[in-house]
């Protein structure tokens, strides 16, 4: 072979593997904005409706928290660390506080 198609094989090959890695660049991001679109259109279809009996929920506040209660049937669901807050906010403070920690412990 001469050198000359050996010069033109390499500049293929490196404009086929360019092609590619832009092809996969491409992939990714379409991928990427795919994804982050179904996602919407989950949390639109899915938002503040009751995972136990689909109905519409209202947040309304409790001990200072909000949480979320349906409207069909009563459940009330608590976002991430709503729980945690609404347990401290409950508990007895004072006296009462030290004699239950003294008879669990």
């Amino acid at each position: 072979m001469r050198e000359e198609e050996l010069g033109y094989d390499k500049e293929e090959e490196y404009f086929h593997r360019k092609n590619q890695e832009l092809l996969a660049k491409k992939r990714a991001e379409l991928d990427a904005q795919r994804q982050a679109q179904e996602s919407a259109q989950l949390r639109e279809l899915h938002w503040m409706r009751c995972p136990k009996c689909g109905q519409q929920m209202a947040e309304e506040e409790r001990s200072g928290i909000k949480v979320d209660v349906c409207g069909g049937c009563g459940g009330v669901f608590f976002d991430a660390g709503e729980l945690d807050l609404l347990v401290a906010a409950e508990e007895p403070t004072g006296l009462l506080a030290s004699l239950r920690r003294r008879l669990k412990g």
